[in-house]
């Protein structure tokens, strides 16, 4: 029998892949399974995230995971047309992508915390997703002028997301805005930063989309970027519309 040494994190490590080549270069293959990421900066980071709610659907055999997603949005970051040019990309119906994405949308920062604090484990229940996104999770509070119970409440927030995370082996996607003092570094107090054991930071150009790995318990600070695409607006290949005539 053949034996031999492998360390704990190369064991336990699994990830899927995100879609986007230059993030899964970036994070070494993709979002890890039972970890807490953190992404902030430019709010184009929405339409990435929105791609990962796509493409976590694939099949595994195409890097996705057959899940459906939970989000439980703060930022108002939901664009259908953005959902269906990806289902597109992907080779998947849309009507079939919008059924498999969950959406609980939050309007002020009570509702935030009831819906973390109180319903999301019963939503993890219920479906059966791999990937759970919290878009803006401070950032209601932070509209709202946070105190010290606001702080506390994100403190209890993120501390039950990164458990939920470990506990039922799924990615887990936390947005924030960047900090008003120093915008290379996330706003929502020390607690969010410390939950999140991986920190992506989202920055755009004119022509580039650049990606920071901040913070990460196995990687060095790095960075990659990608060239932008020109959006048109939402167009359906030609094929959709050859079907419709067929019909």
């Amino acid at each position: 029998m053949k034996l031999g040494f492998q360390t704990a994190d190369k064991a336990i490590r699994r990830t899927v892949s995100t879609g986007i080549k230059a993030l899964d270069t970036l994070l070494d293959g993709g979002l890890e399974l039972g970890i807490m990421h953190l992404f902030y900066g430019d709010r184009s980071l929405y339409r990435d995230i929105l791609k990962m709610a796509v493409h976590i659907q694939l099949p595994e055999e195409r890097r996705g995971l057959s899940s459906p997603t939970i989000v439980i949005d703060s930022a108002n970051m939901l664009k259908i047309e953005a959902l269906t040019e990806y289902a597109f990309e992907f080779d998947l119906e849309p009507e079939y992508v919008m059924d498999r994405v969950y959406i609980s949308r939050a309007f002020n920062s009570s509702q935030t915390y009831d819906l973390v604090m109180n319903q999301l484990e019963s939503f993890l229940e219920r479906i059966p997703a791999k990937l759970l996104i919290v878009s803006g999770l401070p950032d209601l509070y932070l509209s709202e002028g946070i105190d010290g119970e606001g702080l506390q409440q994100i403190t209890h927030m993120a501390t039950k997301v990164k458990n939920l995370a470990l506990q039922r082996n799924i990615a887990t996607l936390v947005t924030t805005q960047p900090s008003p003092k120093n915008p290379r570094f996330p706003a929502g107090g020390k607690a969010l930063s410390s939950s999140a054991q991986i920190h992506v930071h989202v920055e755009e150009s004119k022509s580039y989309t650049h990606y920071t790995l901040a913070k990460h318990p196995q990687f060095p600070v790095r960075r990659t970027s990608r060239a932008k695409t020109i959006d048109f607006g939402s167009t359906l290949p030609l094929s959709y519309f050859l079907n419709q005539e067929e019909e």
